[in-house]
């Protein structure tokens, strides 16, 4: 799904309510939610902002998305959003990782340089954790509840095959479980739609070269009842690459 906003500037609008679910999202909402997190926004033509909202704790669904925001060459803001998944799957939750001390979920946040253009279990093309750490949260009660919000869970940061990835090659998998597909990757559930981000991707590196950031949001994207917060309440200047 692809929402261009058509003026440059629109982003300094304020006051104005986000909408009830992420796929009504414009380019103009995550340009603010990017700044007002304080995270790095890139700009310039196809430097791509790779970012996941994170909208529930059940691990068996692809209720998630994964998302590109970027600027076209006449630097309107553009969305890219692809339902998917940003957490293990129950299967992998309820498996566990006892040697290393829990399953994987990715903490929110921004993560710098972490992935770079490689391939997924040496099979096809994906973002691959190559390029710098990440902290995940472990959890190891090998239910089927992803616990992220527990404060006793153990963070590890290190390098941990946190990739961006596709499900199937065959098929969207919008009506079935996530099954093995994830045990902590960012995953996008139709192959179409992983066709036409891995062809921004490829766009973007050959501007900006193989080295992605990625940053990962829970829903709602705003502290306050879905509102956004007025500029006074800190807005935070984009960085440039």
């Amino acid at each position: 799904m692809t929402v261009a906003s058509t003026d440059p500037d629109t982003d300094d609008a304020t006051g104005t309510q986000v909408p009830d679910r992420p796929a009504d999202l414009t380019p103009d909402d995550m340009v603010f939610a990017f700044r007002e997190h304080g995270y790095r926004l890139f700009e310039g033509h196809l430097n791509l902002n790779l970012f996941g909202i994170r909208t529930g704790l059940d691990a068996g669904k692809w209720d998630d998305w994964i998302g590109a925001l970027y600027q076209d060459a006449d630097a309107n803001w553009v969305l890219e959003l692809y339902q998917g998944t940003t957490d293990p799957s129950d299967e992998w939750l309820e498996r566990g990782n006892d040697a290393k001390g829990g399953t994987a979920i990715l903490k929110a946040g921004q993560w710098p340089g972490c992935w770079l253009i490689g391939l997924h279990k040496g099979k096809y093309p994906a973002l691959v954790q190559h390029g710098a750490k990440m902290t995940v949260l472990r959890d190891s009660d090998k239910d089927s509840e992803l616990d992220v919000d527990d404060p006793t869970l153990k963070e590890d940061n290190g390098y941990h095959g946190i990739n961006l990835h596709r499900g199937s090659a065959h098929k969207a998998l919008t009506e079935e479980g996530i099954g093995l597909y994830s045990a902590g990757c960012q995953v996008i559930c139709d192959p179409s739609d992983y066709a036409k981000l891995w062809d921004l991707i490829t766009a973007s590196s050959e501007k900006y070269g193989d080295r992605f950031s990625y940053t990962l949001f829970r829903w709602p994207l705003f502290p306050v009842e879905n509102e956004k917060p007025s500029k006074e309440g800190g807005r935070i200047t984009p960085g440039i690459s």
